[in-house]
């Protein structure tokens, strides 16, 4: 298998080279980023340093901070590793599932797939980060589901569901979404001829103990209330917020999850005695779209999670004969039809995640495209020049933050307190200033403490040394310019879109 993976591995890393280029740009690698270098620091997470994501997520990016500091090549450096365990446990399975040459192909699909920026899955992201706990752990329940014996000694407690259930519950401890193919997978072990239902509660319980553990020391550190909104509570008004307004609206929305759900659960239960396990792929996949489709965000990278179990479906199509096809109960075809059904619709509805880096741009407001991408790349690789411009294409924020930090820097402003009411939070960490605030993303501080005034009154009574204002954050969020004009800050130094204001009785002694 060593072989037939390695094309896919070489594609990968030949695809990924341009994201290593990256500037600092994505507003969700610098919350996480920020949030680790809090943690490093020895601030409690959920109380005193506040995110939406599980402590795996957060810890893996402190480790990271801790050895490269907030490189963003370390950060993709990460990602590359965990596409990497990816393509090797879908080349594993497929190997198994298939024949050699269908292994290779599914490596070298997934290395496309995930090393092109078309679902953005070189950003250290939580999807990003999950595939390779949860892509092997899947791995290790189709293999067994394929091959499972259930003569087995009873009194005998396998290591396999173990180890899936490890895995499973770092997928979780990364991005609490896992908890739906969790549950396809005990679903589908509980199902499966071959196995024994105790291999399934093995499986569920390893995953409960795990969880349940970093869980309650979490509630013991931060209160079960502050976890139980960064964990669930949050996502409540933030689904709601791109959920149809109308009633009619939001039952369909729903509804058709739920029909993408229960056809694909009613085609496992038809399909569970087949000898191939398409039907265990079906709810890999089905799960994860599921939860794109309920989630209705417009964020390409909820769509990673699937790409392993899609893949590994098409690769292992096969057509069967004209004679069979006449011969066969048609029976067989209602199974393998539910879940096809469940599927499409399951695709159709998580769309709304969209695409990234398109041949063409994939909407007015976003200018991305492949040929921008590597295009780009290789000029910046020997130009200067252009180097600055295709820097700058990845978001309109990455010039001026980096001015802001220069600036910054230059002062002697490093260290110091300071707000950034932005949605971009890198110069943060980039210029190495102390976080005033409960969370790094202002966004995110509103939701915390309020809207339309709250969070101005908290800057005020912190008296931060420095506030580095977005323009189109202040837009949204005006209130800081009640702040600002009072005359407590003087503005020091602009690049478009920040100003950077200074706390008057600091500025008074600048050269």
């Amino acid at each position: 298998m060593r072989k037939a993976a390695l094309p896919g591995l070489v594609t990968l890393v030949v695809l990924r080279l341009p994201s290593f280029m990256e500037p600092h740009w994505y507003t969700d690698e610098a919350g996480y980023v920020n949030v680790a270098r809090e943690l490093l620091k020895g601030r409690i997470l959920y109380a005193q340093i506040w995110n939406n994501k599980p402590p795996g997520m957060l810890w893996t990016i402190a480790l990271e901070v801790r050895l490269f500091g907030s490189s963003e090549i370390g950060l993709h450096v990460l990602t590359l590793i965990s596409g990497m365990a990816t393509i090797a446990a879908v080349v594993w399975a497929a190997g198994r599932l298939y024949t050699p040459r269908r292994a290779l192909l599914a490596g070298v699909i997934v290395a496309g797939i995930l090393g092109l920026p078309i679902v953005d899955a070189e950003l250290a992201v939580p999807e990003s980060l999950m595939i390779a706990p949860l892509s092997w752990a899947a791995a290790i329940i189709l293999v067994r589901i394929l091959r499972g014996d259930r003569s087995e000694d009873p009194r005998r407690i396998p290591r396999w569901p173990l180890a899936a259930g490890v895995l499973m519950a770092a997928a979780i401890a990364y991005q609490q979404t896992a908890v739906a193919e969790t549950s396809a997978f005990f679903f589908a072990m509980l199902l499966a001829p071959t196995l024994l239902r105790r291999d399934a509660f093995i499986f569920l319980g390893t995953v409960l103990v795990i969880t349940a553990a970093w869980l309650t020391a979490a509630i013991i550190t931060a209160g079960a209330g502050t976890v139980g909104f960064a964990l669930a509570g949050f996502y409540v008004s933030y689904t709601q917020k791109a959920l149809p307004t109308s009633a009619a609206g939001g039952i369909a929305h729903f509804g058709l999850a739920f029909a993408a759900a229960l056809l694909i659960a009613a085609g496992a239960i038809a399909n569970r005695r087949r000898p191939r396990v398409d039907w265990v792929l079906a709810l890999w996949a089905g799960a994860t779209l599921v939860v794109t489709a309920v989630a209705g965000q417009p964020y390409p990278h909820f769509l990673a999670p699937a790409v392993a179990p899609l893949t590994l479906l098409v690769c292992g199509v096969s057509v069967p004969s004209r004679l069979r096809f006449r011969t066969g109960n048609r029976r067989s075809l209602i199974g393998p039809g539910l879940q096809i059904g469940g599927l499409v619709i399951a695709i159709l509805t998580a769309k709304v995640a969209g695409i990234d880096w398109l041949p063409i741009p994939p909407s007015a407001t976003n200018s991305h495209t492949l040929s921008g991408y590597y295009g780009g790349a290789v000029g910046a690789a020997f130009d200067p020049t252009w180097r600055t411009t295709w820097l700058d294409d990845f978001d309109y924020r990455v010039k001026g933050d980096a001015d802001a930090v220069a600036w910054i820097t230059a002062k002697g402003f490093s260290d110091d307190t300071a707000v950034v009411w932005s949605y971009d939070s890198w110069v943060y960490a980039l210029a190495d200033l102390q976080i005033d605030m409960p969370t790094p993303p202002i966004y995110n501080d509103e939701v915390l403490l309020g809207y339309g005034g709250p969070v101005e009154a908290y800057v005020a009574g912190k008296r931060p040394v420095l506030i580095v204002v977005d323009a189109v954050a202040q837009a949204l969020y005006p209130e800081i310019g009640k702040l600002l004009a009072g005359g407590a800050y003087v503005n020091e130094y602009e690049s478009y879109p920040d100003t950077v204001w200074v706390r008057a009785d600091i500025a008074q002694n600048l050269p």
